[in-house]
């Protein structure tokens, strides 16, 4: 800390600090943006030509009005995989810290 300016203490020691956090906001907002269904439901149903149509909805109109619950396990389940490599992605490049710690 001895002869640590503003900036230089900004970026070497409250952005490390920080970092945990970071990620875990990141992770919980890219999980939370692919599984994006009430909204889209309820105020478009899909919208105009089907512009607001996410995984999830199409997941519950295969199961629930298509009646087709294999396509739509087998769907749920590839959005299961999106997700994991999504997230393994993140943990590679923005979990650990760079300075070899």
């Amino acid at each position: 800390l001895d002869g640590c300016m503003g900036v230089q203490r900004f970026f070497r020691i409250t952005v490390p600090m920080l970092r945990p956090v970071m990620f875990l906001v990141i992770v919980l907002g890219t999980i939370g943006t692919l599984q994006i269904f009430d909204q889209a439901y309820i105020m478009t149903a899909g919208g105009p030509l089907n512009q607001t149509t996410s995984i999830n909805l199409l997941i519950y109109w295969a199961s629930f009005r298509d009646f087709n619950f294999a396509y739509s396990a087998a769907m749920a389940v590839i959005l299961f995989v999106m997700i994991l490599l999504l997230y393994l992605v993140q943990n590679r490049f923005l979990g650990k810290s760079n300075t070899g710690q």
